[in-house]
């Protein structure tokens, strides 16, 4: 029953049930031929018994432990009490109310402690051994109410088969089996207990585990938005700039025309005509200046421009493109073909918004059409281009890639490939990497490998 249930009390209680039957078998053994020695024995071991079942009910309800040592020291006194009695012939009397005594202290502590294990662990089975403990009581207060009366050492000895002798006897045997019984269904309650205890804490796991992977895909998912919220509030506050800047001088350019029209008469001279347009293309040329001003304005504002890897880059995203493809069902792989040396100028920040947003739009587009065995590739590696050094990051899937009519119109300024989306991707992609000197390839796969999309971006590669 305690294979592979690790149990010190039950094991202690079994150990003391072993040596009461040793010191029972020992008793109807002398029955048939009385021994100095088995009487010594006999007693040693109901008094062993009777402190291993009482330290198996005390550890059970208390967390403190006795050390064995003490034990021994009280077996090994007992031992010496009951050799001295037995050699000096007192056991027929004194050593039978040593003996009846200590089952009476032994029964009404071990009563006590399983009643406090009742009321603690809500055990019925500890009940049996309380029935156990007061029918043991009844014998031994048999006992010793006839030796207390005056009757004969041989009237209440085992041996006699008196009535008495009879009833001690019997109540020794159903103690020893109710006992074994009580604490055997005590254990397998205590086991059933740890069972759900064990299985509620798999369940709290489980849901913490739950919990902690909702929160991980809303905090990617938070994330990914930021990126874009972020690359649109920038886009915003350029074009803030630009219509706050060419405004006066196009309203100018508006109030120019229209007198230009009124002028536009029979009696006017060529010469007044073009001194009027001379202005129109002077303010024209205003408000070309300004925005081209602020564009390197725009610029400059990237003051974090540097020589950055690329692969170091994108560790930080990784994990939470691989979380949120994952969530998803689609597989993304990332592969670095780069030297450890290998540096392109760009901005990280900048560089990790483009790569969200690009894998954000491969994700929607694979979720969006089925497609069997979704796949995502991320890949940097070096490339040599015109006789230029050029560090690529590549990101392609195989999905139903771009239409023809977005890749006919990739220089207009907004375009987008989804009923809701505002354009900014593309736009700020290759805004982005042209701040940087370097190029944007948008295309697709080529037809005899497979279908998906391709976004190259062609950074100038430095050595450190």
């Amino acid at each position: 029953m305690l294979s592979g249930y690790r149990d010190s009390p039950a094991r202690i209680w079994l150990a003391g049930v072993a040596c009461y039957s040793v010191g029972f078998s020992l008793s109807a053994r002398n029955t048939l031929a009385y021994s100095d020695t088995n009487v010594i024995l006999l007693a040693v071991f109901y008094l062993a018994s009777n402190l291993l079942m009482l330290e198996a009910l005390a550890r059970d309800l208390y967390s403190s432990r006795r050390p064995w040592w003490i034990l021994g020291v009280c077996v090994m006194f007992g031992g010496a009490y009951f050799s001295v009695i037995t050699f000096k012939g007192l056991y027929p009397t004194w050593g039978l109310v040593s003996l009846s005594s200590m089952f009476l202290l032994f029964a009404a502590a071990a009563t006590v402690l399983s009643y406090r294990l009742i009321q603690r662990h809500h055990t019925r089975s500890l009940y049996l051994i309380i029935t156990a403990l007061l029918l043991l009581m009844s014998g031994h207060l048999l006992r010793l109410g006839m030796i207390a009366s005056g009757a004969p050492p041989a009237s209440f000895q085992v041996a006699a088969f008196t009535w008495n002798s009879n009833f001690l006897v019997l109540s020794t045997v159903l103690t020893l089996i109710l006992i074994s019984f009580g604490y055997w269904g005590y254990v397998l309650d205590k086991m059933r207990l740890k069972t759900r205890e064990v299985e509620a804490k798999q369940l709290a796991a489980e849901m913490l585990a739950q919990e902690s992977q909702q929160l991980v895909k809303e905090r990617d998912q938070l994330m990914m938005v930021n990126a874009r919220v972020s690359a649109i509030s920038s886009l915003s506050s350029f074009s803030a700039m630009l219509v706050h800047d060419i405004s006066q001088p196009l309203q100018a350019l508006e109030f120019g025309l229209f007198e230009l029209q009124t002028q536009a008469t029979p009696g006017k001279s060529a010469n007044q005509l073009l001194g009027s347009i001379h202005d129109l293309q002077t303010l024209s040329s205003k408000a070309g200046e300004m925005v081209s001003h602020l564009r390197r304005l725009m610029v400059q504002g990237q003051d974090h421009v540097c020589a950055i890897s690329p692969h170091l880059a994108l560790q930080p995203i990784l994990p939470i493109l691989r979380a949120e493809a994952h969530q998803r069902k689609i597989t993304l792989t990332y592969r670095n073909q780069l030297a450890e040396n290998d540096l392109a100028m760009s901005n990280e920040v900048m560089l990790q918004r483009i790569v969200f947003n690009t894998v954000g739009n491969s994700l929607d587009a694979l979720e969006s059409k089925a497609t069997i065995q979704p796949e995502i590739k991320v890949s940097v590696f070096s490339q040599i281009k015109d006789d230029k050094n050029w560090l690529v990051l590549q990101i392609e899937d195989n999905g139903p890639g771009f239409s023809d009519e977005l890749l006919a119109q990739l220089d207009a300024p907004i375009q987008t490939t989804k009923p809701h989306g505002m354009g900014l991707g593309l736009l700020l992609t290759q805004s982005m990497v042209r701040m940087w000197d370097g190029q944007t390839v948008i295309g697709n796969q080529p037809s005899a490998k497979s279908t998906g999309a391709v976004v190259q971006l062609w950074l100038k590669l430095t050595e450190s």
